[in-house]
């Protein structure tokens, strides 16, 4: 089995704030606290083959020409294929990895349509797209909040799941006191350890257990 590349620290910090905003929506959606822990824990490693993913297309500035694209959308397929043998809550998380692309219309990675996507993907899949305006990209300058409100009010039950952007924009000022400092998970949430497996000297972040031979986190 390969075992996924450590993620760069811009792209960790990333996963790291989607998760802590999947947490706060799935809460304010009164999912249940398994179902809390599900998602947040599907979050935090949506993108986890985006190391895969040459540096020089991952951090473009400019426009991608149509093979890059087709270059960006396989870390999803990739994240999925890696996460698909484990056990328990992190086989959610295959198809969240898989999936977080997709949108209500059509027009994602894979084009897959409203039903079709998972609930816990079109949560995740908002969060994403939050944390990808706040934050500046190669490709783009942060977003103002008027303009974030805009862009998710016209997207609504077009791209987005109308319900998960409601909650967020009827609890903007929660989402905001997400960002001043370092996110910081639920602590009942354990999502991250560090172990060494077989034929790999380094300790890196990994998330698979089985077949390791030690562990710290």
């Amino acid at each position: 089995m390969c075992f996924p590349l450590p993620l760069p620290p811009a792209e960790l910090a990333h996963c790291r704030r989607t998760a802590a905003l999947s947490q706060l929506l799935a809460g304010l959606a009164d999912c249940s606290e398994p179902e809390v822990r599900t998602i947040t824990q599907s979050a935090f490693v949506h993108d986890i083959c985006k190391a895969e993913i040459p540096p020089s297309i991952l951090y473009k500035p400019g426009p991608l020409s149509s093979d890059e694209r087709k270059i960006i959308q396989t870390h999803t397929a990739i994240g999925a294929q890696a996460l698909a043998r484990t056990r328990g809550t992190m086989r959610t998380a295959a198809v969240v990895a898989l999936q977080h692309h997709e949108r209500l219309d059509g027009s994602g990675y894979w084009g897959l349509r409203g039903s079709e996507i998972h609930p816990h993907a079109r949560l995740v899949a908002v969060a994403d797209v939050v944390d990808a305006l706040i934050f500046p990209r190669a490709y783009k300058q942060p977003w103002g909040i008027s303009r974030i409100r805009t862009y998710l009010t016209e997207q609504a039950d077009v791209e987005l799941d109308g319900d998960i952007v409601r909650l967020l924009l009827d609890h903007m000022e929660q989402v905001l006191a997400l960002y001043p400092g370092e996110i910081r998970i639920d602590r009942a949430i354990h999502i991250q350890g560090n172990y060494t497996h077989r034929g790999r000297r380094n300790l890196h972040p990994c998330f698979y257990k089985r077949n390791s031979t030690s562990f710290t986190g």
